[in-house]
């Protein structure tokens, strides 16, 4: 059986050996906006939140979502920033506890920036695409 744990604060030190790659992985696709170490300290102090799937039969952490609470001036959403992990089909239905949390926080939605295929993935959770993110580094600067 597989469950999505959210991470307390407190803890996040505790559980980071066994996601620390993942997080690592997810960040060195992010295009330089954040290495691991500034996701474990906004995690620390609760500025972003940290889920793992965990299969307690295998004991091991199938995958790894970071969240976040954006605060914009007519709505509230909880923006997924990092989803990253293996065997999708056993943990992808749990996102439905993120967003009970969500909705106990005040947020009036979801919201998260992924790969294309996210969006089929998510369809059948009442998910719909909205925008792609379109992106360029500047080389020079």
């Amino acid at each position: 059986m597989t469950v999505l744990v959210g991470i307390p604060p407190e803890t996040v030190d505790r559980v980071w050996p066994l996601i620390e790659e993942r997080i690592e992985e997810a960040c060195a696709a992010s295009r330089g906006k954040e290495a691991a170490f500034d996701i474990r300290r906004s995690a620390r102090h609760g500025e972003k939140q940290i889920w793992i799937a965990w299969d307690e039969a295998a004991k091991d952490a199938l995958a790894v979502v970071v969240t976040e609470i954006a605060v914009y001036p007519r709505k509230t959403v909880c923006h997924i920033q990092i989803c990253i992990g293996e065997r999708r089909e056993r943990w992808q239905q749990h996102v439905s506890v993120i967003e009970a949390w969500a909705k106990a926080k005040g947020c009036r939605g979801m919201s998260l920036v992924a790969r294309p295929g996210w969006s089929r993935v998510l369809k059948p959770f009442g998910y719909e695409l909205t925008h792609h993110l379109v992106e360029k580094d500047f080389h020079d600067a």
